[in-house]
């Protein structure tokens, strides 16, 4: 689901869906990592860096 209308349609994300991403966090809980992706360190640091900014963003209410 795109939040942004202008949001360029990107195919590879769009083969994420729901049924895959629960069986994928299903196992994930029972221990199972499945469809584990290995990058260099510099690209880990950075998806990192940009994984912890979405984290911070505030929320609208203050609920969130």
């Amino acid at each position: 689901m795109f939040l942004d209308r202008n949001v360029c349609y990107c195919s590879t994300m769009n083969r994420i869906d729901l049924p895959h991403f629960v069986w994928a966090l299903e196992n994930l809980v029972e221990g199972n990592v499945v469809n584990q992706i290995e990058v260099d360190a510099q690209t880990e640091a950075d998806a990192l860096t940009a994984l912890q900014r979405m984290l911070d963003l505030p929320g609208k209410t203050h609920k969130d």
